[in-house]
């Protein structure tokens, strides 16, 4: 669709580099004739195409609830297919039960007996935007982080005070269907921007406004120049990113109106300014480079 644009990538934390770990973060997006999409790709598309065949109305709150009910026990199912699925064609192995530290030796255990799902866990955190509505959904930790057409700045996806430290709810979780948390955003609420990132992005800062400053300094270098250049900047940021923050593996993705972002410029460069006088080198996503 023209009026919205989405992007997505991941980059291998600092400490994974060292320990010659596997990036364990992964991203994905997808601009489509009707629905631009960012993180979950198969069951979002699945969902934004029946809702756009049926008709539906989403601006009923009973009518969303259920749609977005069922948009989640279809993203769980799933996941559960393709956890199995894997574990079918690639069991575990000697090696991979003797990388199990000597404190988890449980876990071999439960895998043993059957829980081998509890080793594919996973958060998640997803956004659509078409020209009628927007909406985002999380399980887990990481952050959804807004910016409306006036350029103000909002987390709306709740807080799940079961993700604390690194304690996390999960895609393996029982009750993972009933875990998810949901935002929703009318026609004449959509936002300029929909940024989305693991824990390893929030993690690599101190506060939540800091954490607001990086996505309007994101936001404030896609408006003055485009989006690819937006992304080619954040490409080059993130790794210095972990190394001088979290030092894990970090995923961002978003969905941007560029037009709508031009016309918030001012308050972007505002936000901005504000935080860089408060942490310099923080906000932007230019800076460090």
């Amino acid at each position: 669709m023209e009026r919205f644009s989405s992007f997505s990538m991941s980059c291998k934390g600092e400490s994974h580099r060292r320990r010659d770990i596997v990036c364990q973060d992964s991203s994905v997006s997808a601009d489509r004739e009707k629905y631009a999409f960012a993180a979950a790709a198969e069951c979002v598309e699945e969902f934004m195409e029946s809702i756009h065949e049926a008709g539906a109305i989403l601006d009923n709150e009973r009518e969303r609830r259920q749609l977005f009910d069922r948009l989640w026990r279809s993203i769980v199912s799933r996941w559960h297919e393709r956890t199995e699925e894997d574990h079918r064609n690639e069991p575990f192995t000697e090696e991979e039960f003797g990388r199990i530290p000597e404190k988890y030796s449980f876990y071999r255990s439960r895998y043993e007996n059957g829980r081998y799902i509890d080793a594919y866990g996973t958060t998640l955190t997803l956004a659509a935007v078409c020209d009628d509505f927007a909406f985002c959904c999380q399980i887990g930790d990481g952050s959804c982080v807004v910016i409306s057409a006036d350029g103000s700045v909002t987390e709306p996806v709740p807080e799940d005070p079961r993700c604390h430290d690194n304690v996390t709810t999960s895609m393996c979780q029982d009750d993972a269907v009933l875990s998810a948390r949901f935002c929703y955003f009318s026609k004449n609420e959509l936002p300029a921007a929909i940024f989305i990132g693991t824990d390893g992005i929030e993690n690599s800062y101190w506060s939540s406004e800091q954490l607001h400053g990086f996505y309007c300094g994101l936001a404030l270098t896609i408006a003055e120049n485009d989006l690819d250049e937006g992304v080619r900047q954040l490409r080059e940021f993130l790794p210095e990113m972990t190394r001088k923050g979290s030092g894990d593996d970090v995923s961002c993705a978003g969905i941007v109106d560029t037009s709508a972002l031009n016309e918030c410029q001012e308050m972007l460069k505002r936000s901005v300014n504000a935080q860089q006088e408060a942490a310099p080198g923080e906000a932007d996503v230019t800076e460090g480079q």
